[in-house]
């Protein structure tokens, strides 16, 4: 059936003289290709990539706005739930009567269920497509800021933090899975740091709005709006962006967008395969260097501020700022960084420059207390530019290095090695601060980390581009 639908496509597209066009020429090459993967269920490296063409090349700049919009909000709206009970702690804490200890605890459900859902989101992502997948993943994630915003106690803000965590999870699958299949080949690598930015606007976000809202209408208001906010995003987009293809139909008939969707163009969704050993092992590579760099992350984000009150006797304003510091950094480093790796450096050597140099931030943090306190504003500058920015940089490896009907679960996997970093990064360090009473041991096992992940990198056999 493949064959005959493949020689169709083919010939209906050099019938209708479109064969010239770019529109003519997409046709044909999908014909060709649904011809010669007819029957073989493994994609194999690059297969995929010559079955689906990425249909954006002909967008307009109101589609291109748009269809950054869904990315960044995603990525703003999918790990904000994580963000918004650390700045609101103090109220949190007072209000449900418990310890800093098990307010910990309880934010790190978030981390935890976001780990275990990542593959299989990464799984449905292939299967409904990237639009539904962005719609849940807001969705999910403001129903869990209603629940924390009116938690009467521990155990429900623990529920809420975990069901936010879904959202958490999915947020990288499904907008890996959208740049993938509806950004052509050059503009993926800028648009994948923008789209990976968008956490580190989210960091922004609810530090600068959601204090000034808790003082005009209390905490629980201020995080609903929050919640209410991301609801409305994922209906507007639910009703706005153009429609995914059927990812199990053998053929589908010609894409007629409907009246005023400007947020995309039209999908093209493989059919679901098996995953090749190529695949296999790069994408294992990935998500182990994701856990190792994401407990470093987990760790240093979690206590970098307590570090720089306690040890080095800064106030908690000029703490802040240095933390606020690497992360209005990352924001824009992370751009770069993707771009970079796109065009001139592989990703592999990329990963391994910014793991190399994270060991040279520990190494400051290390010296900030024997040789001078302001070594603190240089670790920041280079670990926004380097620790906080790798994540660009493996998102973009995945969206490249893969076939793109395995992007949404190759995603998933490397997403529990991230999340299962940060979870354990952040307790292990807390445990061990507390066992030794000081931050330096702390310092020293993260350089360990972040060294094995460089060499782990220069690994990593290189992949031919998926375009």
């Amino acid at each position: 059936m493949g064959v005959v639908v493949g020689w169709q496509q083919h010939l209906v597209s050099i019938h209708a003289g479109t064969l010239g066009t770019p529109n003519g020429k997409r046709r044909a090459a999908i014909g060709f290709a649904a011809m010669r993967t007819a029957g073989d269920p493994v994609v194999h490296a690059g297969a995929a990539a010559e079955a689906v063409v990425p249909s954006g090349a002909d967008d307009g700049p109101l589609q291109r706005l748009g269809l950054n919009f869904v990315l960044v909000a995603t990525m703003i709206l999918g790990p904000i739930p994580m963000m918004l009970p650390a700045v609101m702690a103090v109220d949190l804490i007072a209000a449900l009567q418990i310890t800093t200890g098990a307010f910990s605890v309880a934010l790190t459900a978030n981390t935890i269920v976001a780990a275990l859902f990542a593959p299989l989101s990464g799984r449905l992502t292939d299967r409904v497509g990237p639009k539904l997948s962005t719609v849940l993943t807001i969705a999910t994630a403001g129903i869990g800021m209603f629940g924390m915003a009116f938690a009467t106690n521990l155990w429900v803000l623990m529920a809420s933090a975990g069901f936010a965590g879904l959202g958490q999870g999915w947020c990288n699958p499904a907008t890996n899975k959208l740049i993938a299949e509806r950004v052509p080949a050059g503009r993926r690598g800028t648009i994948t740091g923008l789209k990976q930015s968008g956490v580190m606007f989210g960091i922004f976000l609810s530090g600068s709005t959601l204090p000034t809202l808790a003082v005009w209408f209390g905490w629980r208001t201020a995080m609903g709006i929050y919640g209410a906010a991301a609801l409305v995003c994922a209906l507007g987009i639910q009703l706005w962006m153009r429609p995914d293809a059927d990812p199990n139909a053998e053929e589908q008939a010609e894409y007629e967008a409907p009246p005023g969707a400007v947020f995309a163009v039209k999908p093209l969704h493989p059919r679901p395969v098996r995953m090749a050993l190529a695949e296999r092992v790069y994408i294992t590579k990935i998500a182990w260097f994701s856990l190792l760099m994401g407990g470093v992350v987990g760790g240093v984000g979690r206590f970098q501020v307590l570090f720089a009150e306690q040890s080095l006797g800064w106030t908690n304003f000029w703490a802040g700022m240095a933390s606020a510091l690497a992360g209005i950094t990352a924001a824009g480093s992370r751009i770069w960084w993707a771009r970079l790796t796109e065009t001139r450096v592989r990703p592999a050597s990329a990963l391994a420059i910014q793991s190399a140099f994270t060991v040279v931030a520990m190494a400051l943090l290390l010296a900030t207390t024997s040789v001078h306190g302001s070594l603190m504003w240089v670790m920041s500058l280079l670990a926004g530019f380097t620790m906080m920015s790798w994540n660009a940089v493996a998102m973009l490896a995945i969206i490249t290095g893969v076939p793109v009907a395995l992007a949404g679960r190759a995603s998933g996997i490397v997403m529990l090695g991230f999340m299962s970093g940060l979870s354990i990064g952040g307790l292990a360090a807390g445990y061990i601060i507390e066992w030794t009473g000081g931050f330096d041991t702390v310092w020293l096992a993260f350089a360990v980390c972040a060294a094995g992940a460089s060499v782990l990198a220069m690994t990593m056999r290189r992949r031919r581009a998926v375009t």
